[in-house]
């Protein structure tokens, strides 16, 4: 991969080891490549919640996991910062699967390559790749690198 050009990285984070190992190795080959770094983090909106509470529950629960997601991002911005390395972020709320969210995101930022941790939150630990991870991998138009 080192003589292959690459400007814009897509690095998808939910807060869990392995994707804030994939932001670790995202910001650092930006920082060799001299490329610019676009972490997205995808709030998943059930449609079943909301009937199991008011429609401002639902609101308190997304404005929650959004402010989590902001954290996760800012901590990743502060060591792009660091490396000077060019850095943007966003948190996508959305009722439609997350690695069509991710898929999405990196090619309207017209990325070369997307980096993804082995599997997310969902705590099945014996799963080798994640669902959100292998299916980034089989659909993507663009390079998938998962991390470990």
């Amino acid at each position: 991969m080192t003589n292959t050009k690459i400007s814009n990285i897509v690095v998808a984070i939910d807060g869990s080891d392995p994707s804030r190992k994939a932001a670790d190795y995202a910001v650092s080959l930006a920082k060799e490549k001299d490329a610019k770094v676009s972490a997205v983090s995808v709030v998943k909106i059930h449609q079943s919640d909301a009937f199991r509470g008011s429609a401002q529950t639902l609101h308190k629960f997304v404005n929650k996991q959004v402010s989590i997601a902001d954290e996760w991002l800012g901590s990743i911005r502060k060591d792009a910062d660091k490396s000077n390395v060019k850095f943007e972020s966003r948190v996508i709320k959305t009722t439609a699967s997350i690695p069509e969210e991710i898929i999405k995101y990196a090619k309207d930022k017209k990325s070369d390559l997307i980096v993804v941790g082995t599997r997310g939150r969902t705590g099945f630990k014996k799963m080798l790749l994640g669902s959100v991870a292998s299916a980034v991998v089989t659909h993507a138009g663009c390079t998938v690198m998962v991390v470990r």
